[in-house]
């Protein structure tokens, strides 16, 4: 009995030895995996990390790159707007000198046209007084000159001017004027054949002389070759009359 109980013994013992080497066995091919595993993830990790990091290299190269260009721009940037202020100083002198120059040649503009009313004023007046030192019609107040007409291409309007001058001098004069003329189209002598031009403002206020113009719309079933011209001065009529060509 003794030595089947050892013999049981030595099985059970065997068993174990089995058993644990067993275990042993695949904790070594567990831990061997793992390492295996370990130095594989460890491999992809770094991989992955140098993919990572050359990236990030590649990247803050040109972040520098870019910083570096943008910097270089403001210095440009910098150098232009101070050109450019540069410009806008000698352009404001010239501008500025340019201004003075037109405003002192718009004054002396204006004093010499000054100056030539004025001596055109002069030579009125000295034509003035040579006119009532020779004029032959000095029984009559108001003398008539210069009575000119311009009838448009289209005959719907004219233009006129004429010249009124006083034969006293410095004499304040308040009158009317008027213009007509006789419609060849119908009978002389006709009351009806008489058409007054239009004028808007006929008053005239004088002293010495006066030229006067203006414009009147005609109609073109008119024919005329004559204008008459009335002064109207406190119920005294001087007239004039031209004839077109």
């Amino acid at each position: 009995m003794s030595k089947n109980f050892l013999k049981k013994d030595k099985i059970i013992i065997a068993s174990k030895k089995i058993f644990y080497l067993k275990v042993i066995g695949i904790f070594l091919l567990a831990f061997l995996v793992s390492i295996i595993f370990s130095i594989y993830s460890n491999s992809y990790i770094l991989e992955s990390h140098k993919e990572s990091y050359l990236k990030n290299f590649e990247l803050n190269n040109k972040i520098n790159n870019l910083k570096e260009e943008i910097a270089r721009n403001k210095d440009y940037i910098k150098k232009l707007e101070i050109s450019n202020k540069e410009i806008n100083n000698v352009f404001s002198k010239y501008t500025d000198a340019i201004k003075y120059k037109i405003a002192t040649a718009e004054e002396i503009k204006t004093e010499l046209f000054k100056r030539e009313e004025k001596i055109l004023e002069l030579n009125r007046e000295i034509n003035y007084y040579k006119f009532l030192s020779s004029s032959k019609n000095l029984n009559n107040l108001i003398s008539i000159e210069n009575f000119l007409i311009e009838i448009s291409n289209n005959n719907d309007s004219l233009e006129y001017s004429f010249l009124v001058l006083s034969n006293k001098s410095n004499m304040n004069i308040k009158a009317k004027y008027n213009m007509y003329f006789h419609d060849q189209t119908k009978v002389i002598g006709n009351k009806n054949n008489k058409i007054d031009l239009s004028i808007k403002d006929n008053k005239i206020n004088f002293k010495n002389f006066l030229m006067v113009s203006g414009k009147s719309k005609i109609n073109k079933k008119y024919k005329f070759n004559t204008i008459y011209l009335d002064i109207n001065y406190k119920g005294k009529i001087y007239n004039f009359e031209y004839t077109v060509n």
